[in-house]
């Protein structure tokens, strides 16, 4: 895990879903649940910003991180009764978590760090399994074709602001553009900062964020035992506007639903993803040998 979300005070402080936000996803939510959450998980919690809006408006929730200091700062923010913030990770989160949950979320292209498909056939398969009958899962992810292109440089940039427990700190992330092998988009975060306890003054970083071919996505939802997609919004406003769920939509907020069993016949197997992502690694290995023999 980066530095940067191995510190939940710097985190909050740039990725605390906004008024106008909040205000899109509880009207989407209510929308395809007829009314409000009771019980909602997020299987990417970080320090639980999410979880702390949804708990502040009557529902239990509970969640899980790979980062344990994420989940420390979501423990500090969330109450002791009816709340559950445990370190996990999102391709099966913790059984203690529960389930019957009738909405799940995990925004801001979480899923994108399951760099191999197979993972996220089964983060699907799992999150199937505790969302009750008529439950939603509300997630962002990006759908793009082969033919996309992502244009390179800033895609977000802010601050300073202040941190809490002390100091301030700015924030930039850059696109590097789309590799056609893998289907990442490869990002880079600079994070400035000043007077913030045991931080460095900089903190520079790469990752790589999975993305989706239409086809693909469609496959690992029926592999993962079927979801039907019941909404598609524009990520990029934060106003959500409505969006035709399409090859090359973008970044886009879907809802998603179990399908009956009866109707969930998968047009991909999990085995056959797992050898499509296996020999995606391997064109991309031997596109990197012969970039670095070529240099010699």
């Amino acid at each position: 895990m980066s530095a940067f979300y191995r510190r939940s005070a710097i985190y909050a402080a740039f990725f605390a879903p906004s008024d106008d936000m909040r205000r899109s996803i509880d009207a989407l939510v209510r929308r395809h649940l007829r009314g409000a959450p009771k019980c909602v998980i997020d299987p990417a919690c970080g320090p639980g910003l999410w979880l702390e809006h949804f708990h502040r408006a009557g529902a239990e929730v509970a969640g899980c991180d790979l980062e344990e200091s994420a989940i420390a700062g979501a423990n500090e923010r969330l109450p002791k009764r009816g709340a559950r913030a445990l370190v996990g990770d999102m391709r099966r989160p913790p059984d203690e978590l529960g389930s019957e949950f009738d909405c799940a979320i995990n925004l801001d292209n979480s899923i994108g760090h399951l760099n191999d498909p197979l993972d996220v056939v089964a983060h699907f398969a799992s999150m199937r399994q505790r969302l009750s009958r008529r439950g939603i899962y509300v997630i962002g992810l990006a759908i793009r074709e082969a033919k996309d292109t992502i244009p390179t440089g800033i895609v977000f940039e802010r601050g300073p602001v202040d941190i809490a427990g002390g100091g301030f700190a700015a924030l930039r992330t850059e696109s590097l553009g789309l590799d056609k092998v893998t289907r990442c988009e490869r990002i880079r975060q600079i994070t400035i900062t000043a007077n913030v306890p045991e931080t460095p003054a900089v903190i520079a970083e790469q990752y790589d964020l999975l993305t989706f071919t239409f086809a693909m996505l469609k496959d690992i939802l029926d592999a993962a035992g079927g979801f039907e997609v019941l909404d598609c919004r524009d990520a990029t406003d934060e106003d959500l506007p409505a969006k035709p769920f399409r090859k090359g939509a973008g970044d886009v907020v879907l809802v998603l639903r179990a399908k009956d069993p009866a109707r969930a016949a998968g047009s991909m197997s999990a085995r056959e993803i797992s050898k499509q992502a296996a020999s995606k690694r391997a064109a991309t290995k031997r596109t990197t040998t012969a970039r670095a023999s070529s240099k010699r």
